[in-house]
């Protein structure tokens, strides 16, 4: 305080230019009279919250946090979100202590006399549209969402944020093309309005994402919106040289209450959108703390696979196909295996999925199918021969056609001796990528597999559709074969027209010497199954003397009468 009692504060709240205080993550701890009034808080309500979300556009901390240099930003700022008034501010962020101190000075007055009286009406709309709006819809941007919710938070208020995202948006680009994508964009931005009505801020945070801030309402209220726009949307048509489909958005929902930051909360309805795309799509979930613990492990887990590719993580078992009545080993199907010694112990069923959604299963599907071909060079016998699997993913993989058939060439490796197996749900999902993928590596004379046939409406039409070579039985058709079910009928049906066809047949899940016989009786001559040969892994496999590969393989003690089945995740995995 100086000697006329005058103090610091004092003398900062009548300066002209607004100061703040902020922790290392730009939190305020302290603000000034004018900083508060640019901010349309009061000082206790702007203590605790971030500073670059209220006053968006403002920059998250000093270019050089451990220097002096100054970060220098101009921010235009709507006074009213929805309003043409607007302030121009230049904002200057540097070092203070262990946080930043922010220095902002509205220059609105002379960025104006720069410009011309008649123009200044539409350079003012301009530059908040520029500031606040998203230019392909209108609706308001991402920092302008994140600014109205950090407002509501700042001012103590309860609500709801309701994120909403299309279902497979990725197809209408693709199919129809960026334009059709943006025209579905600008549709569904004006019926979002039309069905919010008033006292909600609805924006675009980016992509094919939609945000809705609902303030004053509970969790019950906010998921009737939510689905109220979810059904909405799912009568918009969406038309174009390939017909007329229908769009559908899947949506999560997260409270907020004072105390919580714009970050946690955006966090969390994201949390709860996933969830409602892992459990199908076109849903509505509302955010709980076992999403975060789900995500938490999802995350371990795709660390683990990417450490696994890179570090040796992975290893490949071999399962026995065996031509019944013989014994005789005629090729091996190649399962995947996490054996990178961390815990949990994680089988296929529950690391597959993860990698098949972000996207890290076509790495893991060329490993898969390099380490085969790895294989086969160096055991160089004909009748050493192996099945990989393809995910659905790997089919929209273009180039992977040209990647086996390359090492297949360049290894010198007899293409017959390489089989691939695509499950019939992943075909159907995307027919003429699996056909297109059949078709080049067939013309080689790789061998193509329809796996898990008959799980799938309409099976048999695939079978005209799809240039393969032989099917393999789905498992729930196998496990009652010998209770004389109608499992067998069906059976039967395959094996005919898969004969008539030229095409071979697999079954699998064999767990009892009883289906064998059954299976021989309806002229299956080949299967697999814990019965008949367990996987081991391929390095002991190939370890054995040559020509031992083909005799009969070891067994799983009898389980019939006993109740034990083969674990789910051993009978299906890549």
């Amino acid at each position: 305080m100086d000697s006329d009692g005058t103090s610091l504060n004092e003398v900062l709240d009548a300066a002209d230019t607004a100061f703040a205080v902020t922790d290392t993550r730009c939190r305020v701890r302290w603000l000034n009279r004018l900083m508060a009034e640019l901010l349309a808080l009061t000082p206790e309500q702007a203590i605790g919250r971030s500073l670059p979300a209220l006053l968006a556009g403002a920059p998250d901390g000093p270019s050089d946090p451990d220097g002096d240099t100054d970060t220098a930003v101009s921010v235009v700022l709507s006074t009213s979100t929805g309003t043409d008034e607007h302030r121009w501010l230049d904002v200057r962020c540097t070092r203070l202590n262990e946080g930043y101190l922010y220095r902002v000075i509205d220059v609105s007055h002379w960025r104006e006399t720069d410009v011309d009286p008649a123009e200044r009406d539409a350079w003012q709309k301009a530059l908040v549209r520029m500031a606040d709006e998203d230019p392909l819809t209108g609706l308001l941007n991402r920092r302008a969402l994140t600014r109205e919710l950090e407002r509501q938070l700042a001012l103590g208020g309860e609500g709801a944020l309701l994120l909403l995202d299309l279902d497979n948006f990725k197809d209408i680009n693709d199919l129809r093309g960026h334009p059709a994508g943006d025209r579905v964009m600008c549709t569904l931005a004006n019926v979002l309005r039309e069905r919010l009505g008033e006292g909600h801020v609805l924006g675009r945070l980016g992509g094919d994402e939609f945000a809705v801030v609902l303030p004053d309402t509970d969790e019950a209220t906010a998921v009737r919106v939510a689905d109220r726009l979810r059904n909405a949307i799912a009568t918009i048509p969406v038309t174009g040289g390939v017909g007329t489909t229908r769009i559908t958005v899947s949506a999560g929902v997260a409270r907020f209450q004072s105390g919580e930051s714009w970050q946690a909360v955006l966090a969390n309805a994201d949390l709860a959108l996933y969830a409602s795309k892992d459990a199908g799509r076109n849903r509505v979930t509302v955010y709980e703390q076992g999403h975060y613990a789900d995500t938490a492990l999802r995350v371990t887990v795709l660390d683990r696979i990417r450490n696994a590719l890179t570090g040796g993580g992975l290893e490949l078992h071999a399962m026995p196909m065996v031509k019944l009545g013989s014994n005789r080993v005629v090729g091996h199907e190649l399962l995947l295996r996490l054996e990178d010694g961390r815990q949990p112990r994680l089988g296929p069923g529950e690391f597959l999925p993860a990698a098949e959604r972000s996207g890290l299963v076509l790495d893991i599907d060329r490993w898969v199918a390099g380490t085969a071909i790895d294989a086969l060079v160096a055991h160089p016998y004909p009748g050493l021969r192996f099945n990989v699997n393809v995910s659905g993913r790997t089919l929209e993989d273009g180039d992977f056609g040209d990647y086996v058939l390359d090492r297949l060439a360049a290894a010198g490796v007899a293409p017959g001796r390489l089989g691939f197996e695509i499950t019939e749900t992943a075909a159907v999902t995307n027919l003429a990528a699996a056909r297109s993928l059949a078709q080049q590596l067939r013309a080689s004379g790789c061998r193509i597999s329809l796996d898990d046939f008959g799980a799938g409406f309409g099976s048999f039409v695939h079978l005209k559709q799809l240039p393969i070579t032989g099917v393999k039985i789905d498992g729930e058709f196998v496990r009652g074969i010998d209770y004389g079910s109608r499992d067998t009928v069906l059976v039967q049906g395959i094996v005919d027209i898969a004969r008539g066809l030229g095409v071979s047949v697999v079954a699998e899940w064999v767990e009892r010497a009883s289906q064998v016989d059954a299976l021989a009786r309806l002229g299956v001559r080949v299967a697999q199954g814990f019965h008949l040969g367990k996987p081991e892994p391929l390095k002991d496999l190939l370890a054995r003397p040559h020509g031992t590969w083909m005799r009969k393989p070891r067994v799983m003690p009898n389980t019939e009468g006993t109740g034990e089945t083969m674990p789910m995740d051993v009978q299906n995995s890549t």
